[in-house]
């Protein structure tokens, strides 16, 4: 088992695709827990500790990032140590993926690259971007699946973001990306959130939806939400494609699940 490190800021996914397998898991913070009562709250919530037997938050303690593929913290070694065995596959597969990206720069990949970057920065300025749009992705899951109707439309569908590179983005995490658009598609690909949903209705911690990434020539990456529990009292919001394009476009943060206009 690897050590841990303070945190430096990497985003939480997962995901497949096109160019390698990328795999990051996503620690349930308070809002993800019972997001019916965080509807109206930020997203400045504290994450939660990785292990899903802790309720230690950013709040309360320095989380630490895992020191190999940083994209899950834990509150101690202890924590940590505890969630290996379920963290350990998707660790690999995250190292795998970075390496993958780095051996293809080397040999001079460019086909379908932004002029400037490179295939491994782009990845980073996505995982960059998608932390800072967590909470809108996730609002645009839920308003795109109907789930406050049926929870249970997060095994059915993922919702499919198509983004593209912004080379106007002035060194705005906000900006790095456009999305191009968003549509339901069947979960074709539930074999790999089966795992973190497992865990997470084995704690009765909630159902888990997702988000499919395409953002070319990267892997489509999936980047899950865990622990969504009882969403009825959000009205649906039926603009949710508009809504997410326009803030994403704007660099608007957002920090509640209702997409307000």
């Amino acid at each position: 088992m690897d050590s841990i490190t303070p945190d430096e800021g990497t985003s939480p996914k997962v995901g497949t695709g096109f160019f390698s397998s990328k795999k990051k898991e996503v620690a349930a913070n308070d809002k993800d827990r019972d997001a019916s009562s965080q509807a109206a709250r930020t997203r400045v919530v504290g994450a939660k500790c990785g292990n899903p037997e802790c309720y230690a938050r950013q709040s309360e303690v320095t989380l630490k990032a895992c020191s190999r593929c940083k994209s899950m913290r834990y509150c101690s070694r202890e924590c940590q140590a505890a969630h290996w065995k379920s963290h350990k596959d998707w660790c690999n597969n995250n190292i795998g993926h970075v390496e993958e990206l780095a051996r293809a720069d080397a040999m001079g990949f460019k086909r379908g690259l932004p002029p400037g970057v490179t295939l491994l920065e782009l990845d980073q300025k996505l995982e960059k971007w998608v932390k800072f749009h967590t909470t809108l992705l996730l609002a645009a899951t839920i308003h795109a699946l109907s789930l406050p109707r049926d929870i249970k439309r997060s095994r059915l569908y993922l919702l499919r973001v198509q983004v593209s590179y912004r080379s106007e983005h002035g060194g705005i995490t906000a900006k790095f990306f456009r999305v191009d658009d968003a549509f339901l598609i069947d979960i074709d690909t539930a074999h790999q959130i089966d795992k973190m949903r497992e865990e997470s209705e084995s704690q009765r911690r909630g159902a888990v939806a997702a988000v499919a990434l395409e953002c070319n020539p990267l892997a489509m990456q999936i980047v899950p939400f865990g622990s969504l529990r009882d969403l009825s009292p959000l009205r649906i919001q039926q603009r949710w494609k508009e809504i997410l394009i326009r803030d994403v476009e704007n660099g608007k943060r957002a920090t509640r699940f209702d997409m307000k206009d």
